[in-house]
């Protein structure tokens, strides 16, 4: 059992916050992400521009959201000791 020393881990938990809130803004882009992936066309613009087709870029966005959920498990594995020492920079 660890001793909490009054306001010592209040940083740490204030910057631990504040990463989960993040984590959370980022999750919540990718329903426009997938509003943005409906409305991509054929894979050329009128100009001549190649750009990814719909099935490229639903598979970078599903790769994408998959690191962020792994960045989400680690972060809640070390939840713990996150919150119990000073985050150095």
């Amino acid at each position: 059992m660890t001793m909490e020393m009054p306001g010592g881990n209040k940083r740490a938990m204030e910057r631990y916050g504040q990463f989960v809130s993040a984590l959370d803004l980022v999750a919540e882009q990718f329903d426009e992400i997938d509003k943005l992936i409906d409305r991509v066309g054929k894979g050329t613009t009128e100009s001549g521009f190649t750009v990814p087709s719909r099935d490229e870029l639903k598979g970078l966005r599903a790769k994408a959201f998959g690191e962020l959920e792994q960045m989400r498990a680690t972060a809640k594995k070390y939840e713990a000791e996150l919150v119990s020492k000073p985050w150095k920079v």
